[in-house]
Formats: C-alpha cells, sequence, structure tokens
C-alpha cells in the first residue's frame, strides 16, 4: 500500500496534479494508513525538486506549513536545504535561493 500511495503522488507531482496531491493528503488523513506523512512528503518534495516542478515545490511548501506541526516542522526543515541540490538549471537554484530558503529561515 506505501509504494502504491508513493507512486501515485509521484504521478501526481510529475504532472503538476496539485488537487489529486490534495486528495491523497486527504485520503490519508481519512484512513487508517500507516503511511508516515513526513517521509511521504520528503519523497514527494524531492521528486519535485528532482524534476524542476516549480507549482507542485510552492504547493508542497503550503502543505508543509498548513500540515505539519512546529515540531515536525523543525524535523523537516533541512529538507529545503537538500532540496536545493536536486536542481539541476541555474535558474531553478537562483529562484529557490530567493523565494523558498528565506521562507524557511524565517518561519522558525
Amino acid at each position: 500500500m506505501n509504494k502504491q500511495i508513493i507512486n501515485k503522488g509521484k504521478s501526481a507531482v510529475f504532472i503538476q496534479d496539485h488537487i489529486g496531491l490534495k486528495s491523497l493528503y486527504n485520503d490519508i488523513n481519512q484512513n487508517d494508513y500507516q503511511i508516515n506523512l513526513s517521509d511521504l512528503f520528503l519523497k514527494l518534495f524531492y521528486y519535485a525538486c528532482q524534476h524542476e516542478r516549480k507549482t507542485t515545490i510552492i504547493f508542497l511548501l503550503r502543505i508543509y506549513f498548513e500540515l505539519f506541526s512546529q515540531c515536525e516542522q523543525i524535523a523537516l526543515r533541512q529538507a529545503f536545504f537538500y532540496g536545493k541540490y536536486k536542481l539541476k538549471k541555474k535558474s531553478m537554484i537562483s529562484w529557490y535561493s530567493q523565494y523558498v530558503i528565506p521562507l524557511i529561515k524565517i518561519e522558525l
């Protein structure tokens, strides 16, 4: 079941289906799945960075602030700094450094 959910999430990230990602997170919260939401978030976030899906990175950033407690946010914080190294294009790295990293530094 975990692999199916991760694959479904990765497909949604690749095509930038934010409605599908939101419903995936809602389904997990409503059902008694044995899924670690932090682990799922990390896998999908890194996948979005690797494939340079800017709008999905922004969407997952919102999920990060809305879904996770402050303690979980602290634990996941380093993911955003590592995500920068998954990017390939200089323009994406510049955008990420300018808009994403400052949000993480300010928030916590």
